[in-house]
Order: structure tokens, then sequence, then C-alpha cells
């Protein structure tokens, strides 16, 4: 599942993942998409462009871009890193482990804007149980098979990005069925709800808080009243009445 994420912009066309432990820029070389040490990866990225964003998932991530680096870092504090070359910016996250193996991904090696991270993978692709109709509608994951598929794992996972957004909406609303019909309990469902209200304000830049929220005590009122799909639609639909204009 998706643990953190980043967005810097780089003064030097440098970002490194690793340890917290300070970086020795001498032992890096500067040329090529990558280059690795026991403590860090060293991803060439674009500078003085836009954002580079960074994604870091544990057990399982999403199988995007080329892989350019898998293998082994050493975490002497059990943290995990996203710095800028210049080390004005960084972002610091814990690790299951302190020497997890790690694969970064990237979208352009050499040039990369988008980065993702999978810390203590297994090359196992599938589909979270939940994609079930048809084809996977969201990138196949990289899923550990010693680690269960929880279905808040499940949730989180349709959760993670806002590209097709009917479709992840409609596979979280499955999850909130399911929790329903396994636990009864309104108390679990409600927080899935929240959790959608907050995967909601991202949809469009104009969203209010309170927008969002009324839309989710609409979701709640409609709850096992119609199918996923077809309340997805409805919901998608209420939000983009209370904003006013298209949400897409």
């Amino acid at each position: 599942m998706q643990i953190g994420a980043v967005q810097m912009y780089l003064g030097h066309g440098h970002i490194f993942l690793g340890a917290t432990t300070a970086v020795d820029l001498s032992v890096f070389d500067g040329d090529g998409p990558v280059t690795a040490t026991e403590h860090h990866v060293r991803v060439a990225a674009r500078p003085q462009v836009g954002l580079v964003r960074v994604r870091l998932w544990q057990g399982a991530g999403p199988r995007v871009g080329k892989l350019v680096f898998d293998g082994k870092l050493a975490l002497p504090d059990g943290r995990f890193c996203v710095e800028e070359a210049t080390g004005l910016s960084r972002y610091v996250t814990k690790a299951n482990s302190y020497a997890p193996r790690v694969l970064v991904a990237v979208d352009d090696p050499g040039h990369a804007s988008r980065v993702d991270v999978v810390l203590e993978p297994e090359f196992v692709p599938r589909s979270a149980q939940v994609w079930t109709a048809g084809e996977p509608p969201f990138p196949k994951l990289t899923v550990a098979p010693t680690v269960p598929r929880h279905r808040a794992d499940v949730f989180a996972d349709a959760l993670a990005g806002h590209d097709f957004p009917i479709r992840r909406l409609v596979a979280a609303l499955q999850v909130v069925a399911e929790e329903r019909r396994q636990r009864n309990s309104e108390q679990s469902v409600s927080f899935y709800v929240n959790e959608i209200v907050e995967w909601l304000r991202w949809l469009h830049d104009r969203l209010t808080y309170e927008m969002c929220r009324d839309t989710g005590l609409f979701l709640m009122e409609q709850l096992g009243r119609r199918q996923p799909e077809l309340l997805a639609e409805d919901v998608l639909v209420n939000l983009q009445q209370r904003l006013g204009q298209p949400l897409f």
C-alpha cells in the first residue's frame, strides 16, 4: 500500500533515495539515469522545469514506468529518505526493515518526473481481489504474497490516485459494501466514507471540505440502495452539482 508521497522542485538534476545519513556526493559520478551505493540510490531527474513526484509503497506498489533499480539498501535508523541533491528539501518515513529490498521505477530514465519506490516487494503481479470485472482498471500491483491483503489495503490502493475517478470510486465502494456485510459496523463504514470525502477533495481545486462533506452525507444515505457502479456515478454527479461546474 502507499505509505507516502512528495513533490520536489530540483535545483540540480538529481534526487537521492535511501538512508537518512548524509549523502557522500564524491562517490556518485552524476552520469546515467541511476547510480547506487550501500545506502543511497541517485536518480537523474528533470531540474528547474517542474515538480518531480515521488510515491512510496510498502509491500505492494504499481507496476508502472521503467525499473531502474532493484536491490537492498542499508537504513541504519530504519527510516527511508527522499532528498533533493542540495539537501534543502527532504521527506522521511519509517520503513519496516533496516535493509529492505527496494524497487525504483521512473517514467523517463535520465529525465525522471515521476518516481515510484516499492519497499520489500515480491514479483507476483496481480490485481487487488476487488477488481474482478474485466481487465484491471488501474496499474497491476507488485504484491508480497506473504502479506495478507486486508480490505483496508485494497481500499487504500483504490484511492491512491485520481486517474479513472469513477472506477476508483467503484472499487472503494465495493470494499465499503463488503465491510458492511462482514462486520455490520456502521462506525467502520463511517471511517471509510470519511476517507472517500478526503479523496474527493482532490478531484478539483475549487472543491471545499463542506462540499465534499455534504456529498459524503449523501453517500451514507444511499449506501446499500444502489450497486457500487451506479452509486459512484450518483456521488460524482452530486458533488459536481455542489461545485456548479464540470469536475473533469
